[in-house]
């Protein structure tokens, strides 16, 4: 089951950082980089993947060896509220480009950058089509799993309470594939394909708008790895990928794609911030748990509630299993 709601349409961006270099800086002083699912909002869907690869129950995109799932070689960088920190970053965090387009996109007057990361993918087929990870007034990926916000938002139960997301993915890759397509109209519109030019940028609604990176590199390139590898971008400008007990794996620089994903909650007015701010009207757990569980059951599906509902193993699986595709279960 998928939500109906249909996404904002992107906003396009030719140009979208001043000084590009200034991000690929950022990425050599901060190697090396971890996988993405190693990242801890992960964890239940890193458990989910070892639980899964002893029963032989994983994901069309995960191998099994020796037991241990291995991965795609998605690898990612991440600044939050301590960009300031982080030498240059606060130049791409408050990019006057994606406040601008942000605006745009939903006709919005306040515009708070929140979340920036950046994705490194080496060489690899496709991805899963998939949405990101919403926000909703009171329950959000800082505390809860981030399987259990896209079952929320795919519930269409919780319109209420969402908090609006204008992301800019923005590219930095000159090398074969790794296109991205993006189905502006939802989940049965019609698709596009964009091949992107370099520092090319799309503002969209993409916790609605469904899209994926399509193979990137040459098939005899493809490798996946186990959760505890890194890349590092050195100097000179090359990749390095390790992981314990293997040799490591060297690219080019432009056999890696690289793809910056800008993050920004987006309010109408004061006043919908004020709600945001002073939790004039947050979502709480219980209404939450009780509201997944009165929509399973008008759907056939029988789920735990009450307190300990989100302790409850049958309750995520149920829940995964009545919203969410079955490569997104995890």
């Amino acid at each position: 089951m998928r939500t109906t709601t249909l996404p904002r349409p992107p906003v396009i961006m030719e140009q979208s950082l001043e000084d590009p270099d200034v991000l690929l800086g950022i990425l050599q002083r901060q190697s090396p980089h971890p996988l993405t699912l190693a990242g801890a909002e992960f964890v239940e869907s890193r458990a989910a993947l070892r639980a899964g690869a002893r029963t032989g129950d994983v994901p069309p995109f995960v191998d099994v060896v020796d037991g241990e799932p291995r991965v795609p070689p998605v690898f990612r960088t991440t600044w939050g509220a301590e960009h300031q920190a982080v030498e240059g970053a606060d130049t791409i965090v408050d990019n006057p480009r994606f406040i601008e387009a942000a605006q745009e996109l939903y006709g919005a007057e306040v515009v708070r950058p929140y979340f920036t990361y950046v994705n490194i993918n080496a060489p690899s087929g496709q991805y899963a089509r998939h949405t990101d990870i919403p926000s909703f007034r009171g329950v959000g990926r800082n505390e809860y799993p981030t399987w259990l916000l896209n079952c929320m938002m795919h519930s269409g139960c919780f319109d209420r309470w969402r908090v609006r997301i204008a992301t800019a993915v923005c590219w930095y890759y000159e090398g074969v594939g790794g296109e991205f397509t993006y189905w502006p109209e939802g989940w049965d519109g019609d698709l596009m394909t964009v091949d992107p030019p370099y520092n090319y940028g799309v503002m969209g609604d993409n916790d609605y708008m469904p899209h994926r990176v399509e193979s990137i590199g040459a098939e005899a390139d493809y490798a996946k790895y186990g959760f505890d590898a890194t890349i590092e971008l050195t100097p000179d400008r090359q990749w390095i990928i390790e992981e314990p007990g293997h040799e490591p794996v060297h690219h080019a620089f432009d056999e890696v794609r690289v793809s910056l994903s800008w993050k920004a909650f987006v309010f109408d007015d004061a006043h919908e911030a004020e709600v945001y701010d002073e939790h004039l009207d947050d979502l709480d757990e219980p209404t939450m748990v009780a509201t997944l569980a009165e929509d399973c059951a008008r759907r056939g599906v029988a789920v735990p509630d009450g307190p300990d509902a989100l302790s409850r193993p049958e309750f995520g699986e149920r829940i995964r299993n009545t919203y969410l595709s079955p490569e997104l279960r995890f």
